[in-house]
């Protein structure tokens, strides 16, 4: 960005899309302009002293006038590997190419108070150096470095009188800004700076597959290290092929001969260095033994052997399968129905990302009670197919009373068929077909007989997501999924069953940290033993209310396709179950506490999300009666839900936790608050 020095507006360079462009702004009028509108990349906007004039770098080469660009333009077959600087007349909108270098980069202009001088920086040589463009009485144009530096110069800015110039320089391992007193009287030696060596390799590069170079940048294969000295006490030790330099001497190289104090004092022009400070400390540069041509770059360890054709080209070679670890990491969970519990996962995938495994692991004593799974998915067509193996055991206890109740143990062993086809970028279809193995066993009391059943479960799922994400949850977008899934009764003691599932969320950004979301969710299942969901409660709920003393889970059937339905605030686990059900979530999202130290103690909360909510619900089987009527006559909720209340959100020692106070409403009144702390993440 920058500021135009004769009025109210600003330059600066804006990104939109799939391109980067040069706009001005009036602060007066709030009025936005576009000065460019095309593929090409802009930066780096500087104002002329008289306002009239935007410079900027761009890559866009000759391609100047906006009606010179061919409608057929394709950016990927457009060599913009370099980049030179430009002038808009913000008036007239005419632009001026300044600089033509085919393979250096150049930048950063800062124009003179006559317009006659400008400053900019260049990698010419291979180093991003300072450099002087000026026009003489006769018109003529000449550029010339004022800087000879061996480390890059970036970002340089002028005062307005054009006395003193500051820049950014590397300095013992970090960025350091450094000035330079008039910066349009400064020279150097020497009509070009020396090439280094990898820019002396790339034009041999060049020059051996018939590619065109700027040759007549460069007029000497020296490495510039031979002429070269470091200014500021520097000496010239009794052995010529060692240049020491003491602990005030510069950071940057000048190429010339050494020069006596005499020579120095002579000259009107100060020498690049002289007002720049940078302590190096005790510092020992050795040149290369041989400095007439530059000592190839490749090292004879990395050379390719039996790789390249006659032609130059490389040879294509069979791709082979490799894989190598994405992630290796473990976690911790809690759920209200099954406690706390750890997964070590690993991913796995190859260079193209076109394989992918998957290995998951909750070792506790044996792998009768333990988790785990392995997967692998084929990537590389446009349809993902996926294999998914595992084995899961879950410990229940349930009975009369929780003082008279029985520990089971679940086991399923499985597999999951995959495949997931894109509709769009937002939109997919997923197909999965599941077969299960599911065993009951009574753990206290071992005479009772285990149980076991196989099923087969083929789904189909409609999914849609285009939300954008905050700070923990989607602030803008709608999600939904629609899932058809099914249970084909198999033999007298077969579960048969056929459910339609839908869950829909959008999200409506306000403001900065405002977001009011609506959810609505619900299922229905038919067949001779459909499924039951419950409703009530929170997920994850620490510390959790059953509304009937225990989990409703009492068989196979209902270990395995038994859904909750959450959130219902104001209410306890299973308030309500049944066949169908359906729920509707309200909730106005805002910042409660951006940020909070206490003095006493070293503690500080930051990012407190609050919430405001509304929770429906009902749940039922056969008949559904949402209210009745009171012998008075007063109508109130029966199969209806309704719960109101206030929560907030805190990362706590590493920890999502959420905490919620909701009262429950009846028609007529609302009752004693219910309070929920719990582990999760917004829906």
């Amino acid at each position: 960005m920058s500021w135009n020095p004769q009025g109210n507006i600003i330059a600066f360079i804006g990104t939109k899309a799939d391109r980067s462009d040069l706009y001005i702004y009036d602060l007066g009028l709030k009025k936005l302009t576009p000065m460019t509108n095309d593929v090409f990349s802009d930066q780096n906007p500087t104002w002329s002293l008289d306002g009239k004039t935007v410079f900027f770098t761009s890559d866009r080469g000759d391609y100047i006038q906006p009606n010179k660009i061919p409608a057929d333009f394709k950016i990927w077959e457009y060599d913009y590997s370099g980049s030179d600087y430009y002038g808009i007349d913000i008036n007239s909108r005419e632009m001026t190419r300044y600089s033509n270098s085919k393979d250096s980069k150049e930048g950063y202009v800062q124009i003179s108070a006559d317009g006659k001088k400008i400053l900019y920086v260049s990698d010419l040589n291979g180093i991003s150096n300072i450099y002087l463009r000026e026009r003489d009485s006769t018109g003529k144009v000449t550029d010339r470095p004022i800087t000879n530096s061996m480390n890059p110069i970036d970002q340089i800015s002028m005062s307005r009188d054009g006395k003193k110039l500051l820049f950014v320089s590397l300095n013992k391992g970090g960025y350091d800004i450094f000035s330079i007193d008039n910066p349009f009287e400064r020279k150097v030696d020497m009509e070009r700076l020396t090439p280094t060596e990898y820019v002396m390799d790339m034009k041999d590069y060049a020059l051996k597959f018939g590619r065109e170079f700027d040759s007549t940048t460069f007029t000497s294969q020296s490495t510039g290290l031979q002429d070269s000295k470091f200014l500021k006490d520097s000496t010239l030790s009794a052995n010529t092929d060692q240049i020491e330099q003491d602990s005030i001497a510069d950071d940057f190289v000048v190429s010339d001969a050494v020069k006596s104090e005499e020579e120095r004092e002579n000259e009107n022009a100060k020498f690049y260095g002289e007002d720049v400070k940078v302590d190096l400390g005790q510092t020992t540069v050795k040149p290369p033994d041989n400095l007439s041509a530059p000592k190839s770059l490749e090292n004879p360890n990395f050379s390719f052997l039996d790789n390249v054709n006659p032609d130059g080209s490389f040879k294509i070679k069979k791709y082979k399968v490799k894989f190598t670890p994405d992630l290796v990491y473990g976690n911790a969970a809690y759920t209200s129905f099954y406690g706390f519990q750890g997964l070590a996962q690993i991913a796995l995938s190859d260079l193209l990302g076109d394989h992918r495994i998957v290995i998951q692991t909750s070792m506790v004593i044996d792998l009768k009670n333990s988790d785990y799974a392995v997967g692998y998915y084929y990537l590389p067509k446009r349809t993902d197919f996926g294999l998914y193996l595992f084995h899961t055991a879950r410990f229940v206890s349930y009975g009369v009373t929780p003082f008279n109740s029985f520990l089971y143990r679940y086991r399923t062993i499985g597999g999951t068929l995959s495949a997931s086809y894109p509709i769009s970028r937002f939109k997919r279809i997923d197909a999965q077909l599941t077969g299960e193995y599911i065993t009951q066993e009574n753990l206290d009391y071992t005479l009772e007989p285990s149980e076991s059943k196989t099923l087969f479960i083929p789904s189909f799922s409609l999914i849609h997501d285009n939300t954008v994400y905050g700070y923990t949850s989607p602030v803008s977008g709608t999600r939904y999924n629609f899932t058809l899934m099914a249970s084909p009764k198999l033999g007298q003691d077969g579960i048969g069953f056929g459910s339609l599932l839908g869950d829909l969320r959008t999200y409506l950004k306000l403001g900065d940290g405002y977001t009011f979301v609506t959810r609505v969710t619900g299922g229905a299942s038919f067949g001779p033993n459909p499924q039951r969901f419950f409703i009530g409660g929170m997920a994850n709920w620490i510390n959790y209310d059953y509304e009937n003393t225990t989990i409703p889970i009492e068989d196979i059937q209902d270990f395995a396709f038994s859904s909750p339905g959450l959130p219902l605030r104001g209410f306890n686990y299973d308030r309500l179950s049944g066949s169908k059900y359906a729920i509707l979530n309200a909730e106005l999202r805002f910042p409660l506490l951006r940020y909070l130290v206490f003095g006493a103690l070293p503690l500080g909360f930051a990012n407190v999300e609050g919430v405001a909510f509304v929770d429906a619900g009902t749940a039922w089987s056969d008949n559904l009666e949402l209210t009745k009527k009171l012998p008075d006559g007063r109508e109130v909720t029966k199969d209806l839900l309704l719960g109101t209340g206030l929560g907030a959100r805190i990362n706590l020692l590493g920890f999502p936790f959420m905490f919620d106070v909701a009262w429950s409403y009846n028609m007529q009144k609302f009752s004693a608050p219910k309070y929920y702390i719990s582990l999760g993440y917004n829906f």
